[in-house]
């Protein structure tokens, strides 16, 4: 029996560009109230970048399926890894539809780093890098709404 979030009628580029938009809208509704606290000017709340981290994924997801990967090589080849992701948004033709420049760029590598690894979601301790939001928050809503009308999601950020 096929689980249902493995289901290809059931999952499809819409409904993951949906989920996306939610989890953006999400993150940017909890960055307006708890990221205008003190300490975090420059850093985002840790739950803030999750819900950024798991919106770009579902963005790309969302690409990637429309483009034809299949949702079994989704879930085996890419799994939560960002990068691997945006490698193969690219060689899909993502670089058509939008550009990022190298703070964007590097601001989202740097949330790969800790978003594959889990550590938006489990507690590890030692040293981290952390993104600017700034950049971050540009490249989540660029990469959503280039996305967005191409899989028939009509609303954008």
């Amino acid at each position: 029996m096929v689980k249902l979030h493995e289901d290809p009628e059931r999952t499809t580029s819409l409904g993951t560009a949906r989920y996306a938009y939610e989890f953006l809208e999400a993150a940017l509704a909890v960055d307006d109230v708890v990221g205008h606290k003190d300490g975090y000017e420059i850093i985002a709340p840790i739950p803030v970048l999750y819900l950024v981290g798991h919106s770009i994924e579902l963005s790309l997801k969302a690409f990637l399926l429309h483009k034809g990967v299949s949702l079994t090589e989704l879930k085996r080849g890419y799994g939560h890894d960002l990068h691997s992701c945006m490698r193969k948004a690219k060689e899909l033709q993502l670089n058509g539809i939008v550009e990022f420049n190298q703070q964007e760029l590097g601001a989202f590598e740097i949330l790969d780093k800790l978003y594959s690894s889990k550590q938006l979601e489990y507690i590890v301790t030692g040293a981290k890098q952390f993104p600017v939001f700034g950049p971050l928050q540009t490249f989540a809503v660029k990469l959503f709404n280039a996305i967005a009308p191409i899989v028939g999601f009509n609303k954008h950020f």
